[in-house]
């Protein structure tokens, strides 16, 4: 899991549908798009984003908040809020920000959870802000859940 700093702006909405299944603990690892990105892989034990934290880089502010935009979509799909998984993906913005083409990298091992991940949550998801015009794409990430211990 990931740690990092928290994004006040363009929150979403708190979710105040019932859960439908135990709580799944959803994370994204941005893993980066060569060396500008900078983010740290692994543990997730590390802070990315802003200028003076471990693993910070040119685009980690934007990095930031793509990976909290996109877990959020991910605990509000019915297909993927209670599903065990580990997968990459590669995922390309328009100058507005909008995600126009998604790809998985490997599967889940569940053909509906890879299509509502690719065709219901990430193309077309609109990110909290467009990227910086010199950002490379695709944006490489990490997405792992798996059910939360009771």
């Amino acid at each position: 899991m990931v740690q990092q700093d928290p994004v006040t702006d363009d929150e979403p909405p708190p979710d105040n549908s019932p859960p439908e299944a135990a709580p799944v603990d959803l994370s994204t690892n941005i893993a980066g798009n060569g060396p500008d990105m900078g983010l740290t892989r692994g543990s997730g034990s590390h802070n990315i984003g802003g200028t003076g934290h471990r693993g910070g880089s040119k685009f980690g502010w934007y990095a930031a908040k793509v990976q909290s935009s996109i877990a959020e979509a991910l605990r509000r799909n019915p297909a993927t809020r209670s599903s065990t998984l580990s997968l990459q993906v590669r995922i390309w913005s328009d100058a507005d920000g909008r995600i126009t083409r998604a790809q998985l990298v490997g599967t889940t091992g569940n053909p509906t959870v890879d299509d509502a991940i690719k065709n219901q949550v990430l193309t077309g998801f609109q990110l909290p802000q467009a990227p910086p015009a010199d950002m490379p794409m695709p944006i490489n990430m990490r997405i792992s859940a798996h059910k939360a211990a009771l």
